[in-house]
Parts: C-alpha cells; structure tokens; sequence
C-alpha cells in the first residue's frame, strides 16, 4: 500500500476489510489517510518510539538521586560477594 514518504489514502471500507495490511505498513512507518467517500477522516500516524532517552532527561531524572559514596559502596559489594575463584572445572582434564 505504497512507500514511507507520502501517506497512502485508504477509505474506511478497505481499511476495515484489510486491517491487517495497513498494521503492518504502520509498523514500517507507513502513514496513511482514512477516507470516506474520497474525503479525508483523518491521518492515521505510526508512533514513534525512541529507542535511547536523551543525555538531559537522563540528568533530570537523576538531578535529586542521593551522592553515591564509592568507597562504601564496594565495602557493600565486597561484603556480600564472595571474591575467590571457583576451582577450574577443567583442571586436569588436559584442556
């Protein structure tokens, strides 16, 4: 049902009668105009979904967070993992 540049007209008729193949053009961000009677409805739009938040809403979310105190932070971690290597499973086999 046409290219991702232009919006393609589909008139309620067909779009109710093949609904499923103007899904799948907006999942490829296809645009389409809903007509009825050859008149425009309205202007069917994919979402657009982001796929990284931008580096200033990141700030502003993290802007009233609590100072992290590095060094009791890994008295944290070190306290609650165990730092010794496991035995080689392999030791001995020759690999």
């Amino acid at each position: 049902m046409g290219g991702k540049s232009q919006p393609v007209d589909v008139s309620v008729r067909q779009f109710v009668s093949d609904s499923g193949s103007v899904t799948r053009g907006l999942r490829r961000g296809q645009r389409y105009v809903l007509t009825i009677n050859g008149e425009p409805l309205a202007d069917v739009v994919p979402i657009k979904r982001r796929r990284a938040v931008p580096m200033t809403e990141v700030l502003a979310i993290f802007a009233g967070a609590p100072a992290l105190d590095v060094d009791e932070l890994r008295a944290d971690l070190d306290a609650g993992i165990d730092q010794e290597l496991p035995d080689d499973p392999l030791e001995g086999t020759g690999l």
